[in-house]
């Protein structure tokens, strides 16, 4: 540091040979920038640790030893190995899988940890990965694997991955099991939260399957949105019953695109839409009772694709459109058993004008349109449908009593 600081001192010095008409201030404020250019350089130099032996550096054997250690580092690389551990994050960080020899694959896994944080609304939860109130900058999880198979945990929110009142990344990241025997377990793959930080996640090019509730929860902490979300480009398999695939929830201003949602003819709702913000585009829903639930005013639907599923195509829950738009939204083969045919677009005899819900093509449904009312019509195409609108009492008592069962209330 002495050298340094005495060339420092040459270059200041050989500014003023070269312009002399440099005060003594000048060269003052010369040392001084050069001085502060130069700890600024020492100080940005990089810690990278490294969770197991497959790569020389600075090793661990843990994931959280790593994260905890000083100085904090900028990055940890995991090595492919099984990590039996709970980990929890309060600074930020880059955490990424590597790839060594002929693995790829940093699996966390893990029974018999317990609740670690509280989630929005005093839901005790167990996360296995926890990100919690992270300030001066993102983390980010990149190529890990966090599989709950086994786990005995009852009674209980668990939770692959949690960020809350952070900002980040999630790239390339499965969540898997987040299900089990024990009763009572509400098993999510993501939950991400807002916060008075008003957090800004990113969550793409991951994979969810095997959970009891659902994939992905996105939600804010108060009415005005507190948390930016960008879910794209994901694919999510939903394997049993009353699940939720993906859910984006009031106080959040997400954009939701280009993921793959396979119901597996068990999943309630592929993409669930219970705020007033965002966009919900390009996105693939296949098998589920219903694929796309609009429940309330604001947010766009555009150029979705949705097919084979059971019930409705899209749903519009909300009580009247002034602001949302469902647009160029391609409905393919909704064939309800159970009431002689499915809907492409459900509108629910609520106050929608075509000017809102317009462009949209259905093939192979027994209703393009169902439940419309009086005066909609607006510019479709329809293939193979049955009736292109059916108003408020075409619809059988039991397709009725089927949708007010799958209606869908907001955790908040």
């Amino acid at each position: 540091m002495k050298n340094s600081m005495h060339t420092i001192v040459k270059l200041a010095l050989r500014l003023v040979c070269f312009a002399p008409s440099l005060s003594r201030l000048g060269v003052v404020v010369s040392i001084s920038v050069l001085a502060l250019a130069f700890s600024t350089q020492q100080m940005s130099a990089t810690v990278t640790y490294i969770v197991g032996t497959c790569k020389s550096g600075t090793q661990f054997s843990t994931i959280q030893s790593a994260l905890d250690a000083s100085p904090a580092p900028n990055t940890v690389e995991v090595c492919p190995a099984l990590y039996a551990e709970q980990i929890t994050i309060t600074k930020p960080v880059t955490l990424e899988g590597i790839a060594a020899g002929n693995g790829a694959q940093a699996q966390i896994v893990g029974d018999g940890f317990g609740v670690n944080t509280t989630l929005f609304g005093g839901i005790p939860a167990a996360a296995h990965i926890l990100v919690k109130d992270v300030s001066g900058g993102s983390v980010n999880l990149k190529n890990l694997y966090v599989n709950d198979q086994g786990n005995s945990l009852s009674d209980v929110f668990l939770v692959g991955v949690a960020y809350q009142n952070s900002s980040g990344t999630i790239n390339q990241v499965v969540t898997a099991y987040q299900d089990g025997p024990g009763p009572n377990l509400v098993g999510w793959g993501m939950w991400i939260e807002g916060g008075n930080s008003k957090p800004s996640v990113t969550i793409e090019s991951c994979s969810m399957h095997n959970f009891t509730a659902g994939a992905l929860y996105a939600l804010g902490t108060t009415t005005a949105a507190d948390l930016t979300v960008a879910i794209k480009n994901n694919v999510v398999s939903s394997l049993s019953e009353g699940n939720h695939d993906i859910v984006v929830d009031e106080g959040s201003d997400p954009t939701v695109s280009g993921n793959v949602v396979n119901g597996g003819d068990g999943g309630d709702y592929g993409i669930t839409i219970l705020g007033s913000e965002g966009s919900i585009s390009g996105n693939t829903v296949s098998g589920t009772q219903i694929g796309i639930e609009l429940a309330a005013d604001g947010a766009l639907v555009k150029a979705n694709n949705l097919y084979d599923d059971v019930i409705d195509g899209i749903r519009i829950d909300a009580s009247s459109l002034k602001v949302s738009e469902v647009e160029n939204n391609k409905i393919t083969s909704v064939t309800d058993p159970g009431s002689g045919g499915g809907t492409g677009i459900e509108l629910n005899c609520n106050n929608i004008s075509s000017n809102q819900v317009h462009s949209n093509t259905v093939m192979d449904a027994n209703y393009g349109y169902g439940d419309a009312p009086a005066g909609f019509a607006g510019s479709n195409t329809y293939l193979g449908v049955l009736f292109k609108v059916g108003t408020c009492a075409d619809e059988s008592v039991a397709q009725k009593a089927v949708r007010s069962g799958l209606q869908v209330t907001s955790n908040k």
